[in-house]
């Protein structure tokens, strides 16, 4: 699983976050989210932060056709829309919970405040944007030089939780928009889990999926 480490390694693994959090337990505010309910539109002005305490987001943008393009996800432990704020600018994209979820809203003019006034802060802000950065780039990298099969993989690796039967996945996204993540077509992704699952490398019903064997699995995309 090394080829895949390269990518994780950029996915916030931080010390220097625990200061972005630690300020939004302290001075931001917990709200429950159900599932499919909107965290913020496009168009709206930006008004918090927000930190993932529990659950799955996904980041998107309509198209000229008005259908959703899921752009980004992310995940427990992540913070999300921060640079709007810095930016004065309004919602480009919207953000649509997943899964039931618990986040933590930092208000923008608290965000701001913290940015100019606490150097830890400010520092934490900008290693986020660096890292952020970087794994766009490297995505870009890996959208044009990996295979697909290898990119769903790890697309799959990102949600999977260790149990008895291998790694499982629950899957709240179609295959239509696993296919925007990764930069291939609705038909592909599905041909591709058919696949495996003729392989016996993974069993898999419409949300969820069971990578039976992790190691032989990832070795062989």
């Amino acid at each position: 699983m090394e080829q895949f480490n390269e990518l994780a390694d950029l996915q916030e693994k931080d010390p220097s976050k625990e200061v972005m959090i630690e300020a939004f337990r302290k001075h931001g505010t917990m709200q429950s989210y159900k599932k499919n309910e909107f965290v913020f539109q496009e168009n709206d002005q930006p008004s918090g932060a927000y930190y993932v305490d529990a659950g799955l987001i996904k980041i998107s943008q309509s198209s000229e056709e008005g259908q959703g393009i899921t752009l980004f996800l992310r995940y427990e432990g992540e913070i999300f829309g921060n640079a709007e704020i810095l930016t004065h600018i309004p919602r480009k994209r919207y953000a649509r919970c997943l899964v039931d979820s618990q986040i933590i809203t930092l208000d923008a003019r608290k965000f701001l405040e913290l940015a100019k006034e606490n150097a830890e802060f400010a520092y934490s802000v900008a290693v986020l944007g660096a890292r952020r950065l970087l794994q766009t780039q490297k995505m870009v990298e890996t959208l044009i030089c990996r295979p697909v099969a290898w990119r769903l993989a790890w697309f799959l690796l990102q949600l999977g939780k260790p149990t008895d039967q291998g790694l499982e996945i629950q899957v709240p996204l179609s295959h239509e928009e696993i296919s925007y993540v990764i930069g291939c077509s609705r038909q592909t992704v599905t041909e591709t889990l058919n696949k495996w699952r003729e392989q016996a490398l993974i069993d898999y019903s419409k949300k969820k999926i069971v990578i039976l064997r992790p190691n032989q699995f990832f070795a062989s995309v």
